[in-house]
């Protein structure tokens, strides 16, 4: 069960969330697939890393649940719960 607190600050998170301006629009960017190994494999294996502080931007902070949705060529990565 929450506590008066939790429900408060829950109430406010959520206030706050509704207040921010929106968010700035990041031009579309292009990168290069890069690779990694599985440990038990030396066959390389295609490999995708993102990071910055655009993310936390956009919602994805640290701990965040992701759906990673496939599509023909295509990934769209969303925050479990924010939709």
């Amino acid at each position: 069960m929450m506590t008066c607190e939790q429900a408060e600050a829950l109430n406010a998170a959520e206030l706050a969330r509704k207040q921010r301006p929106p968010r700035r629009v990041r031009p579309t960017q292009q990168c290069t697939m890069g690779y990694g190994y599985y440990s038990d494999s030396q066959q390389p294996v295609p490999a995708l890393r993102l990071r910055g502080r655009w993310l936390e931007q956009l919602g994805f902070t640290i701990g965040s649940k992701l759906r990673i949705t496939v599509r023909d060529r295509e990934l769209v990565i969303t925050v479990v719960g924010e939709e």
